[in-house]
């Protein structure tokens, strides 16, 4: 990732995205999987924010 920059300042966010399950079951059917990567794409489209 390379640092971002503004009229004041400049930075690089990282986020790390945690999905605790319960008794380790699956917990994203291949459906909801699918959902939530686009989702994230195109979140990270319209911000550009890299994923």
């Amino acid at each position: 990732m390379t640092l971002k920059r503004a009229s004041h300042c400049v930075y690089e966010t990282h986020y790390h995205i945690v999905f605790p399950v319960k008794y380790r079951k699956s917990l994203l059917s291949e459906g909801v999987t699918s959902a939530i990567k686009s989702i994230a794409r195109e979140i990270g489209e319209r911000y550009e924010i890299e994923f």
